[in-house]
């Protein structure tokens, strides 16, 4: 079968090592170990290093059954802004241009976001009578609206009104729908104003469990023992990944000023300063920017509990988020302020415990409570790799969204 999938603003089998692999190189890599042949098309410009792969529309056979169609456009700086819109734009004009010469695929895969991309991918293919499975990730164009003061926000949506029309026209011409969540696929089929057929799914953003050599362990036990974050604290609690205005570190500010728990918070991003300026003089607050993924393992090694400190935003109330399946993964307990399906997830299968981000001691609390029953701490995390084990493996997740994709075709013929 060959198969085509669509996903920009994610790491490629060719960029640097040590970015995590998501959905686009995950589910490549699990069609072709099962025989298949990709065709990944994506941005040339890489969202994370804000700079251009080749700096122009071109064409990569990274393996016999893989190969990666890169497409130009201006680039951005910023993650949100009107920059980064008319990358998308600039995109998906010249993604139209790249498929009228092009031969159908037997079906194909197309990430949601961005929507401009997405819509004319599922054009395309809907003309050529392709089964087409759409990837919902994240609720655009509605996120959009946040930039907006809530008292303007629906002007902002009449102004929007393409996007959201967009939007509609691609969820409503998809063959399936993937979600990351029951509550985002009910949100997707909605939209789309149909009912769950046989090829709907909610396929998590989980990847597979990464295997270190002893050198890169022992080099990453140094690199934190050099960061006095080694295994004699009595409470430690971490989070790994980007610092952007999705997240509250509200509570954990203020939990850090009132109590000897230590935090440790990994990554970089538009919020970094802003954060580094909060804790400078919060000793028990660590912040050593990027680190790898044996640096992360370690890190989880030597801490109690991993962080979510989401803000209260809609599309995070029903999704389950990547730091979930990371402490799942890790077998660390959850300390979370989402609300909702998450937040619900969290306490039905007792792998953490949720605070609120409009009551900034509720975290400390937690802590206080928590310093008195360390069984508990115990149960929970258990409980938090037994639900890893049980449903989010990489290979149960994505063997099940392959199949899917197969039947879509056998369905077809």
């Amino acid at each position: 079968m060959k198969i085509w999938i669509l996903q920009t603003g994610e790491p490629l089998h060719i960029d640097s090592a040590g970015l995590r692999p998501m959905r686009a190189m995950n589910l490549s890599n699990a069609l072709i170990e099962k025989g298949h042949q990709v065709v990944l098309w994506s941005s040339d410009f890489d969202h994370f290093s804000k700079k251009h792969r080749t700096g122009k529309t071109s064409t990569i056979q990274v393996s016999e059954n893989l190969e990666l169609r890169l497409i130009s456009s201006r680039g951005y700086k910023s993650h949100v802004g009107l920059s980064r819109l008319f990358d998308h734009a600039q995109l998906a004009f010249n993604l139209r241009k790249e498929l009228k010469n092009q031969t159908a695929p037997d079906v194909a895969f197309i990430g949601y976001p961005p929507i401009e991309t997405a819509w004319v991918m599922t054009n395309w293919l809907t003309k050529k009578k392709i089964s087409t499975m759409v990837d919902v990730k994240d609720a655009w164009p509605d996120v959009l609206l946040r930039a907006f003061p809530k008292n303007f926000r629906g002007l902002a949506k009449i102004a929007l009104t393409p996007y959201f029309l967009m939007m509609k026209s691609t969820l409503s011409k998809a063959s399936a729908i993937s979600s990351i969540s029951e509550p985002f696929l009910i949100w997707s089929l909605k939209v789309a104003t149909r009912p769950l057929n046989q090829f709907d799914n909610v396929s998590i953003l989980t990847s597979p469990v990464e295997v270190f050599s002893e050198e890169e362990l022992n080099k990453s036990r140094t690199f934190w023992d050099s960061k006095f974050v080694t295994n004699k604290s009595k409470v430690r609690c971490f989070y790994v990944g980007s610092l952007t205005e999705a997240l509250n570190f509200d509570g954990i500010i203020y939990a850090a000023r009132n109590s000897d728990v230590e935090f440790v918070i990994a990554g970089t991003g538009p919020t970094e300063k802003t954060l580094r300026e909060a804790i400078f003089d919060l000793p028990n607050v660590k912040m050593p920017g990027w680190i790898s993924s044996a640096q992360a393992k370690i890190l989880a090694e030597r801490s109690t509990f991993m962080l979510a400190p989401y803000a209260n935003l809609d599309d995070f109330s029903i999704a389950l988020p990547n730091k979930f399946l990371d402490a799942m993964k890790f077998s660390k307990p959850i300390l979370t302020s989402i609300p909702g399906f998450a937040a619900n997830f969290v306490t039905t299968k007792g792998i953490g415990v949720v605070y609120s981000n409009e009551k900034i001691s509720s975290l400390l609390e937690i802590f206080r409570d928590l310093s008195s029953d360390p069984d508990k701490i115990f149960k929970m995390a258990k409980n938090s790799g037994t639900a890893f084990e049980n449903l989010f493996t990489y290979d149960t997740v994505y063997g099940q969204l392959v199949e899917k994709l197969v039947q879509m075709f056998h369905r077809e013929k």
